[in-house]
């Protein structure tokens, strides 16, 4: 029985020692410089904290377009936050194509049929989770993130230069497309984008989405990130891009975005 209990002693003297040893490799190594348990992601020693906001900018292409996006937040658990995000972009028609005047090759090429350009703006309430964590140096942690918000959509009149009378032309004038009178002997070229700004229409619209983020940054406190997922955006009425004589026109709009980020965490004391 002696034998028995001098050798259970010396089992729970090693698991301690072994549980001491462990915790020590993961959180504190030293003499290779190695302090916290981060130190194996980061490639250096530095100090771990809990942070407590969030901020991101990235720039992203969707199924229609492209946009900015701006995003800032805090912490609401070590693993999730909850930011206000700010989106502006631009959509196509997925009909868009274009053309030019053959008898003028090298004037600005048009869209034949476009009767608006539309572009948006988003504010949301952005929630992040983290599903893994960085393990090591190089590796990716894995996130998971819901948006839901407004939108704010704006259709600006497309402005052509129109020839006179006919072909050769006289004179050239700067005017709205109208797809009832202007036809592709009528169009010279496109005119400066600039044009219809003072006409904007403003129609309203809700917006949801939802994603993967994969962040690998290698720095404390700076991130950076690839990001994909799904979007849908409701309008209250049809967003008119091309003419409804040539196509029917859309309200909702769905489909998928790629988005790439670079941001930061930290820590306010205060």
């Amino acid at each position: 029985m002696k034998g028995v209990r001098k050798i259970m002693q010396v089992q729970t003297l090693l698991l301690f020692v072994l549980t001491f040893l462990f915790q020590l490799s993961f959180k504190a190594q030293t003499n290779d410089g190695i302090t916290t348990s981060k130190d194996a992601v980061y490639g250096e020693p530095g100090l771990d904290i809990l942070y407590t906001h969030t901020v991101g900018y990235s720039v992203f292409a969707h199924t229609q377009g492209a946009g900015i996006n701006f995003r800032y937040g805090k912490y609401k658990t070590a693993k999730s936050s909850t930011s206000f995000a700010f989106d502006l972009f631009y959509t196509k028609h997925i009909k868009e194509e274009l053309t030019f005047n053959p008898y003028y090759p090298d004037v600005l090429p048009y869209n034949f049929g476009k009767l608006n350009s539309m572009f948006s703006s988003r504010f949301l309430i952005e929630n992040r989770k983290e599903i893994t964590p960085k393990l090591r140096h190089g590796a990716v942690q894995v996130g998971f993130l819901y948006r839901y918000g407004l939108n704010l959509g704006f259709l600006k009149p497309v402005y052509l230069e129109i020839g006179y009378p006919d072909l050769p032309y006289d004179h050239i004038i700067t005017e709205p497309y109208n797809p009832e009178e202007h036809n592709y002997d009528d169009i010279y070229s496109r005119a400066p984008w600039i044009n219809g700004l003072d006409e904007l229409s403003v129609v309203p619209g809700l917006h949801g989405g939802f994603g993967l983020s994969f962040e690998y940054g290698n720095e404390r406190g700076f991130t950076n990130s690839l990001e994909v997922g799904t979007y849908f955006d409701v309008y209250l009425s049809d967003m008119e891009i091309i003419s409804n004589k040539f196509v029917e026109s859309n309200r909702i709009f769905a489909g998928l975005y790629i988005k790439i980020e670079m941001g930061s965490n930290w820590t306010d004391v205060r």
